[in-house]
């Protein structure tokens, strides 16, 4: 039996005391996820809940203080070539070309030049910036410079792809533009693909699976299937009845737990 791309268990989290305080504060409670291969999985609930540290603590960038994380049948404990993230601020080098960006990744890792430019060359164009390869971050729109940083990520050809928020600093209708380039991304490359948003019709637009996070510290409170048919670029998703009874039965359970906060 083919293991799955991921499975978190047990995994809890706490950061130290709040000033004043003596006791270190629990942000992630007793989290248990299993995630397959090429499955779109997205993680929403309110803001403290611990979705930016759980995927900080898959991409091996925090450890947690119980639980284990593994990828493809293996304990992971340090950042590794088969999880990549994209990040809600860019976090690009101001000072290098988009090209220099994407390359720079694939150069430490020791790919060769000539290796690093083609690959990031083709991925680049892939996000629509083949003419912009020359320019630097601040000659970019904000949606420009989130392509250069999906175009870094999928350039490092990573197993697992993790995004926080990648489309929370952009505007409304660039967001749009975005969400359908990366659902047209994702049908030709089928990573697997943990999403982390704010954004309840962007959770239920994308996923295969959401799982919706208790108020801190987080729990899972719910994983629920989304049985819309793909591609999902071909007919009004937002109208469809699945849609509505995804999206109605998430809201439920979040204004639930704000109104017993």
């Amino acid at each position: 039996m083919t293991a799955p791309a991921l499975e978190v268990r047990g995994v809890s989290k706490y950061y130290a005391p709040k000033k004043g305080a003596s006791e270190p504060v629990k942000v992630l409670d007793d989290i248990d996820l299993t995630i397959q291969k090429n499955e779109f999985l997205t993680i929403i609930g309110p803001s403290g809940c611990g979705k930016t540290t759980l995927l900080r603590i898959i991409a091996s960038l925090i450890q947690p203080e119980q639980g284990t994380v593994t990828v493809n049948g293996r304990d992971v404990h340090e950042p590794s070539t088969d999880r990549a993230m994209v990040f809600q601020s860019f976090g690009l080098f101001p000072w290098k070309t988009v090209i220099d960006n994407v390359t720079f990744p694939l150069t430490v890792r020791g790919d060769s030049p000539e290796s690093a430019r083609q690959t990031a060359e083709h991925y680049l164009a892939k996000v629509g910036l083949a003419n912009h390869m020359s320019k630097h971050p601040h000659q970019l729109s904000g949606g420009m410079q989130q392509r250069v940083g999906l175009a870094r990520a999928l350039a490092t050809e990573a197993e697992v792809l993790l995004m926080d928020e990648p489309f929370g600093a952009i505007d409304a209708q660039t967001r749009e533009v975005m969400q359908e380039e990366l659902m047209h991304l994702w049908n030709e490359s089928r990573k697997t693909v943990i999403f982390v948003t704010h954004d309840l019709d962007e959770a239920v637009l994308l996923a295969d699976r959401v799982m919706l996070l208790t108020p801190g510290p987080g729990r899972v409170r719910l994983l629920r299937d989304v049985e819309l048919p793909r591609p999902r670029w071909d007919y009004d998703v937002r109208s469809h009845q699945n849609f509505t009874s995804v999206r109605g039965e998430l809201w439920d359970k979040i204004r639930g737990d704000v109104h017993d906060d």
